[in-house]
């Protein structure tokens, strides 16, 4: 019979120790970031730009929190939840 995906991916966390689950927290929480800035966003019907103006960031500066490929200070996530007329909720672990 042939391992099921979580056989696989069980064995490879097991390789990987306690640093590589340290960085996947950091991901999900980048992506649950990414995922709030897009669907506030565009509930808003803004562009990036627009939001990038309300801001005072740069436009590639969303882009990049969108595609979860930066960690945003707390002072960027701060302005981006003002422009969005919200709150950013943010996972603890």
């Amino acid at each position: 019979m042939s391992p099921t995906y979580s056989d696989v991916t069980a064995e490879r966390r097991a390789r990987l120790g306690d640093d590589a689950e340290a960085q996947r927290d950091v991901f999900e929480q980048a992506y649950d970031i990414a995922m709030q800035v897009v669907r506030l966003r565009e509930g808003l019907g803004l562009t990036q730009a627009e939001l990038a103006e309300r801001c005072g960031v740069d436009q590639g500066d969303i882009s990049r929190i969108e595609r979860g490929s930066v960690s945003p200070t707390a002072r960027t996530l701060q302005r981006s939840a003002e422009a969005l007329e919200t709150r950013l909720l943010l996972a603890h672990s």
